[in-house]
């Protein structure tokens, strides 16, 4: 997805280098317009001054009656030149054009125009021309100046202009990012709420934002107040249905029960079986709706503080056999798994090595590769081959197959095939027990745990 950020500078700077840019090339023909119209404004008082000091002799040829112009048209190729042509074609030229002539346009008499032309030795002239009548005689007056050295200026102007302009969108685009960065660390709060919401901590989302993000954040709160309303309706309606379900089945065990009721043994036995295997059914899918419910804002999982917990209440439950219980974690940081469903993991694991075991349990929590490596082992007599290979073969129901491993390893099974993990039992462990070995993939929840 495209970056907010990014297309807020990529916008200002395209604005900004439009803005300057035009203002650049109004400016250069401003400059030049302006630079232009002083020196026009020279050149037509020139001409003023030299017609006045314009004569015609019997021939009807212009001369100047007494010079009224600065020395330097009379100095040659000095930048600085005129021309007096008469209808009759007879001129007068200054001499600082020596040997050459310049082009002058026909004009009537009032008449002005101004232009640029090539001029001696290549110089670029700006050229101002007006038409005049003196009696009978109709006569165009031109002069002309050369621009060089101010053409060099403006565009040693322009150039100081270009580079100050670029340092200054350098300047408001870094200061333009500045703001844009402060802006945003506004959002900061948001990102810290998620993560704690994420956690368990809090249930709701601070409205202490940006006003521009204040309705998503509203709308969010009211998503979050809806879902943990359905999720309380549901766990209410699971302990419902748990209260509801333990009277039928004792009433049920009770009446199968009684020796009134004319039945075989082998039905009566194959009745009972189907009642408890009902209940535990019952027990099984009523505690994983409870936990699916909890899920939505459940606490992530954080081993360093719940290990200790768990491990001081198996010795009190297993307090009358001396075992040795050994947890060892090297993770500090939270795992992204829920807190409940791996306390009902491990809970589960460690209390049936518990009750297999000879005097020792361990367990072993790593991360390897962006995923939580779980080993449980114990000292007992663990499982033949044959069940070990039964217990791991897909589609198979734990509970079914191995005296004492039977509920608590099925839930364990419907744990880690929700977390799409692998699940293996060996008896390769260096307790000489059942190995228990649980590999859930965390990279794909945003959290590797180290």
């Amino acid at each position: 997805m495209t970056s907010l950020e990014g297309r807020l500078h990529l916008g200002l700077a395209l604005s900004l280098a439009l803005l300057i840019g035009g203002a650049w090339w109004l400016g250069h023909i401003a400059l030049h317009h302006t630079a232009n119209a002083f020196v026009l404004a020279r050149l037509e008082h020139d001409t003023e001054a030299l017609v006045g000091a314009l004569r015609f002799d019997a021939q009807g040829r212009p001369r100047l009656e007494s010079p009224r112009l600065t020395p330097v048209y009379e100095q040659p190729y000095s930048g600085h030149y005129f021309v007096i042509a008469s209808a009759t074609g007879e001129s007068l030229r200054s001499r600082s054009l020596w040997d050459t002539d310049l082009e002058v346009p026909t004009l009537h008499p009032g008449e002005t125009r101004h232009w640029t032309l090539p001029g001696p030795a290549g110089q670029p002239l700006l050229a101002w021309a007006e038409g005049y009548r003196f009696g009978e005689h109709d006569l165009v007056v031109a002069f002309a100046e050369d621009i060089t050295l101010l053409t060099a200026e403006l565009r040693h102007f322009e150039r100081l202009f270009a580079v100050m302009a670029v340092l200054g969108l350098m300047v408001i685009l870094l200061i333009q990012r500045l703001i844009v960065r402060r802006a945003f660390a506004g959002l900061r709060p948001i990102y810290r709420d998620i993560e704690q919401l994420e956690r368990g901590r809090i249930v709701t989302l601070s409205e202490d934002v940006p006003r521009e993000m204040q309705p998503l954040v509203r709308k969010l709160n009211r998503l979050l107040i809806l879902l943990g309303q359905r999720l309380e309706r549901s766990r209410t309606a699971a302990g419902n249905l748990s209260h509801a379900l333990k009277g039928p089945l004792v009433l049920l065990r009770q009446y199968l029960s009684d020796p009134k009721l004319h039945l075989t043994p082998e039905t009566r036995a194959g009745l009972l079986d189907q009642v408890e295997h009902l209940r535990r059914i019952a027990e099984r899918q009523l505690k994983r709706a409870r936990l699916a419910g909890a899920g939505g804002v459940g606490e992530f999982f954080e081993p360093a503080a719940e290990l200790p917990v768990l491990k001081r209440l198996l010795e009190r439950i297993h307090s009358g056999r001396s075992l040795r219980i050994d947890l060892e974690c090297v993770i500090d940081a939270p795992l992204a798994l829920d807190r409940e469903d791996m306390l009902e993991l491990l809970g589960n694991l460690l209390d049936n090595a518990c009750k297999w075991a000879r005097e020792r349990v361990r367990a072993r929590l790593h991360v390897e590769a962006g995923t939580l490596v779980l080993l449980v082992e114990d000292d007992g007599p663990g499982c033949s081959e044959d069940a070990i290979a039964d217990i791991t073969e897909r589609g198979v129901r734990l509970d079914e197959q191995v005296g004492g491993h039977g509920l608590g390893l099925a839930i364990v099974k419907e744990i880690v095939a929700g977390y799409q993990g692998v699940l293996g039992f060996d008896r390769e462990g260096e307790l000489g027990g059942l190995r228990v070995d649980v590999r859930l993939p965390l990279q794909d929840r945003g959290l590797d745990g180290r």
